[in-house]
């Protein structure tokens, strides 16, 4: 588990402080003016209508012998997927509490390489102990997907992540099948992490879009906000595989102290910086909407000065 509450809002108070003291710039103004409450205010007939999607979709998503994928669209989004995949299975570990705390995340090497392995203080802050994660890292496809078998069959683990980049020929509807045919069998539970591919047919009997949103500032003990703070760590999730028709997107975000995932209501900017990693400029509005055509090329010939 991570500090308690109470202990972060005093790291968070002392740096502020110290900022201050130093003569640094304070983010106040500019999170007083990026703040638009009213902006993201649901009705109470959106926010009931959320809820019941979302306790709906925890319910599935949390029972065992299930096959859940989720995808990123983004390889730059691999740590919003992962994090995702790894609130669900905290939360499925804190619902049976009986059952194996351990976690199995079967990387990707190539994920890997971009995006780094898992940090393990990052780890702990997340709410996790680093003891109950078994990290492996397969050269293989193959490998990876009877890692994912043998681990289900083991019982060992009460979730198994498998990451898998892209949309690999060697992993297609007949090896999904045949995981989630052995995770019904076994009652375990698999998440497939897919980092930057595309939609595909699949067994998993639900497939969520992963991606990240601005986080809140971080509220205080008195219910102020935290200038310059960035709050819990928030996702974006479109369901494109469900059950349930219609789904719209959700914001969820995750509580660390409490080890959930909750409706996240009201959008409420840290204001220090973009969610993305890299800046989006805005199209020009008078460019053509189709790319020019190459010109004619021209062989010139050497020009040769001569002397006077």
């Amino acid at each position: 588990m991570g500090e308690g509450p109470q202990a972060r809002e005093t790291l968070f108070a002392l740096r502020e402080a110290i900022a201050r003291i130093e003569g640094k710039p304070d983010h106040a103004a500019r999170l007083t003016a990026g703040l638009h409450p009213e902006a993201g205010e649901a009705t109470p007939e959106e926010r009931l209508e959320g809820q019941g999607l979302f306790d709906g979709m925890m319910d599935e998503i949390l029972a065992p012998g299930t096959l859940v994928e989720l995808r990123g669209l983004r390889l730059q989004q691999a740590g919003s997927v992962a994090g995702f995949g790894l609130a669900l299975a905290l939360m499925a570990a804190e619902k049976n509490a009986k059952a194996r705390q351990r976690l199995l995340l079967v990387a990707d090497p190539h994920v890997v390489r971009e995006a780094g392995l898992a940090y393990a203080p990052g780890l702990h802050d997340f709410g996790m102990s680093t003891a109950g994660l078994v990290h492996a890292l397969p050269r293989r496809i193959e490998d990876a997907l009877w890692l994912a078998e043998a681990a289900l069959t083991s019982r060992a683990f009460s979730t198994v992540l498998l990451e898998v980049h892209g949309n690999p020929k060697k992993f297609g509807l007949t090896e999904s099948r045949r995981l989630s045919l052995k995770a019904r069998a076994t009652g375990g539970r698999l998440l497939i992490l897919r980092q930057a591919g595309e939609e595909e047919a699949s067994s998993a009997f639900l497939r969520l879009s992963v991606e990240p949103a601005p986080a809140a500032a971080r509220h205080l003990a008195d219910g102020s906000l935290l200038s310059g703070s960035i709050g819990s760590p928030v996702f974006r999730i479109t369901p494109e595989k469900s059950r349930i028709p219609g789904s719209p997107e959700l914001i969820l975000e995750w509580n660390s102290d409490d080890r959930r995932l909750h409706l996240f209501e009201q959008f409420q900017p840290s204001g220090l910086g973009s969610p993305h990693s890299v800046a989006l400029f805005p199209k020009a509005s008078d460019r053509p909407h189709r790319q020019a055509a190459l010109g004619s090329l021209l062989a010139f010939a050497p020009r040769l000065d001569r002397a006077s």
